[in-house]
């Protein structure tokens, strides 16, 4: 990608546009791509971040983690210590940079449920369910056929091209180069009875598939939101203008009586401060940990958190930065067998150094593609008794006084899900190389802490019962925010999650899995054997986030405590709307990049149609 100027703050001062988006990530690019397809329509985007994409970290699609830690690319965040947790403080990584976190995760692409979309439209959002949300996991990419040699590989994965995106900006393909894990992993979920069913983008399946990437199959490149969203022909377009290294304020708002409006907003730049008219609307895309924050910094929040911080109170919502909601992780990791490949491999600076030159020839090699196997699993041999007794625990915290009335809701919902035997409730991933959770930064839990090389099965929970928080500490902007994950805080995701560690486990010990495995070779969770009670330990241990931080302005009925309505727009205000995982009511099964996608895409067609531009 060619040098594209989004530094200067020239004439600002003076200029007004139709809409301000503050953040240009994942979601923030999609609508600013979509709003300025008329070109009547003026467009500022404001990231607080940098603009890299000439880096090769942000290129080359096996190097996004390269970018932890480093202000340019991430918020590089920590949570408070979690007490259900042993008081662990969590990572949380995010992107701050042109493009957002699509730029530095591990660029898989997974789709949600069909039951848990419908549950979002359950939940009081019209529109919202699966059929309302499906065309625009589809409108967002534009898919590539695994070729003949991938499928060999790969042993049977399915796939109907008809089934996917044709047209859409993001570029999602699979590799070439898969080692002999990915056919085992499929074949041994077949040997314990769970073959794939269904292609996982229409909206069910159970076991095993091998994850599609947000990789551009011709370019071997990265296709993330800046890439996909932000090529020459839509920066070139004289009515959209993007500013990084813009850190926001506030929102500009006047108190109208019965309704907020925004007139703009207050940014920092350096050392100077700008203010920017909004004519039409300002839109927030700043992410689960930032836009709550933006909203507080302005007024909108708990009226009692905005009191402590010395902040007029303009919409008292107590829910804003309420819900955070996150998958969670936890990754066993087995040593593989004499003479086994590994990504591991990458640490030798001497493969890096070949691996690094085929890529440059011809895209080809370790750093091309995204190697990740998936699967969607209920949680095996869960008997109805213990079933039952997660159902009432669930219960006790409906009815719990001290359950806010948005979570009340949400957990009746989850129950329909947590009762179906046959609903998937977690999601494993086969990850080629080593995870040290036990590590006190993301570059020593990503990094090479050991002689040997591994594979890793990591465990998610599709659909956690716990919740978190994200708030303020303070009027100023520059802090970072409170951030409590939450993740385990709810006994029957410790229960559930075990579980699934367990069978996890036997997964890795069946054939023809095991045999590229070590014989009693080291296993970097644990050793010996896992009883339920010392596996809960273990996860307490292990769990990590996910990066898949969600639902701080949930978007839900107003009477129910939601923050944005389902028009995105937040409540108590005329002009504000959030488009970003902010608003996601509950957790999508699986990484939430695709639905990110999805929910910005619905959002600018929403943004259209009430201000009556072209669809």
């Amino acid at each position: 990608m060619s040098e594209f100027n989004t530094d200067s703050t020239l004439g600002l001062e003076d200029d007004s546009f139709d809409f301000i988006i503050v953040g240009g990530g994942t979601s923030g690019l999609v609508v600013a791509n979509r709003l300025t397809e008329d070109l009547q329509t003026r467009v500022l985007v404001l990231e607080a971040g940098t603009n890299r994409l000439n880096d090769p970290r942000i290129i080359v699609p096996a190097l996004g983690i390269t970018a932890f830690e480093d202000p340019d690319f991430d918020w590089n965040m920590l949570s408070i210590p979690q007490t259900q947790l042993n008081d662990r403080q969590l990572f949380v990584n995010q992107g701050r940079t042109l493009g957002g976190s699509s730029t530095i995760n591990m660029g898989m692409v997974i789709y949600p449920s069909r039951s848990g979309m419908n549950a979002w439209e359950s939940l009081g959002n019209p529109d919202w369910g699966w059929e309302g949300v499906s065309p625009y996991l589809r409108k967002f990419h534009k898919a590539t056929a695994p070729s003949d040699a991938g499928l060999k590989t790969l042993k049977g994965v399915l796939y109907e091209h008809k089934d996917q995106g044709g047209i859409g900006p993001v570029k999602i393909s699979f590799g070439d180069n898969y080692m002999p894990y990915y056919g085992a992993w499929t074949e041994s979920f077949k040997a314990l009875g769970y073959g794939q069913k269904e292609n996982p983008i229409n909206g069910a399946g159970t076991g095993p598939f091998i994850s599609p990437s947000a990789v551009d199959p011709v370019t071997h490149t990265r296709s993330h939101s800046a890439a996909s969203y932000l090529g020459l022909d839509v920066q070139k377009r004289p009515n959209l203008r993007i500013l990084t290294g813009a850190q926001v304020k506030r929102i500009i708002l006047e108190n109208l009586g019965n309704e907020v409006i925004a007139t703009g907003v207050s940014f920092c730049k350096g050392d100077e401060t700008f203010i920017v008219s909004a004519k039409k609307e300002v839109i927030l895309a700043a992410g689960a940990t930032q836009t709550p924050k933006i909203l507080e910094l302005s007024g909108i929040g708990d009226k009692k958190i905005l009191q402590s911080n010395g902040i007029p109170t303009l919409i008292d919502n107590p829910s804003v930065g309420e819900n955070l909601q996150e998958h969670g992780l936890i990754p066993f990791s087995y040593e593989v067998a004499d003479g086994q490949p590994s990504g591991d491999m990458i640490h030798d600076p001497e493969f890096a150094a070949a691996a690094m030159a085929a890529y440059q020839k011809d895209g080809s090699g370790p750093l091309g593609y995204v190697p990740f196997a998936s699967a969607f699993m209920p949680c095996v041999g869960l008997s109805h008794e213990d079933r039952d007794e997660m159902v009432n625990a669930v219960k006790g915290t409906i009815i719990n006084p001290d359950t806010s009335k948005m979570v009340r809701k949400q957990l009746e919902t989850q129950l329909k899900l947590l009762g179906d035997p046959e609903e998937t409730s977690a999601q494993y991933i086969l990850a080629p190389f080593a995870l040290h959770p036990r590590k006190k930064t993301p570059k020593e839990a990503f990094g090479h802490q050991h002689d040997a090389l591994f594979m890793t099965i990591a465990i998610i929970l599709s659909y956690p019962f716990s919740r978190g928080s994200t708030h303020i500490n303070s009027a100023d902007f520059n802090n970072v925010p409170v951030i409590d994950t939450g993740i385990l805080n709810h006994p029957v995701d410790l229960e559930l999650h075990a579980r699934h560690c367990q069978w996890a486990n036997q997964l890795a010990e069946t054939e023809p899995l095991a045999s590229l495995f070590k014989a009693n070779g080291t296993r970097l969770h644990a050793s010996g054997p896992l009883e339920l009670e010392k596996v809960k330990e273990l996860c307490k241990e292990l769990v990590m986030t996910n990066y898949h931080f969600n639902g701080t302005c949930a978007m839900m009925p107003q009477e129910d405590g939601g923050v944005v309505d389902a028009r995105l727009k937040v409540y108590g205000t005329k002009n504000v709307r959030v488009v970003d995982a902010s608003i996601f009511p509950l957790v999508p099964r699986g990484n939430i990049q695709a639905t990110v996608f999805a929910v910005a895409e619905k959002a600018a067609d929403i943004i259209k149609e009430d201000h009556q531009v072209d669809v």
